[in-house]
């Protein structure tokens, strides 16, 4: 589980490098198959396209992971907040 983790906080370091300051993931939590992570930033303020971000995440899950990951749930619990679960595909 310490692996993943780690494979997981590289992924969003990269991530941020290359989307921040309109879209910045943060992990909120991470388990064996599934991880909640909060998006926000300059561009969350407008609902309209950003789940694209959240779409491209799962493009680097499995770049950096080598495993298949589906949304499950997005929510916006506030302004400029999106909380978006990534679960793993069984394959």
């Amino acid at each position: 589980m310490q692996d993943f983790k780690e494979v997981i906080s590289k992924l969003v370091k990269e991530f941020n490098e290359t989307r921040s300051p309109e879209c910045e993931a943060s992990v909120v939590s991470v388990e064996r198959d599934s991880l909640l992570v909060e998006f926000t930033g300059t561009a969350a303020a407008c609902s309209c396209c950003f789940d694209e971000h959240a779409q491209d995440f799962i493009y680097y899950l499995k770049d950096f992971t080598g495993m298949d990951f589906e949304i499950t749930e997005m929510k916006r619990p506030t302004f400029g907040k999106f909380l978006v679960r990534f679960e793993r595909l069984e394959t």
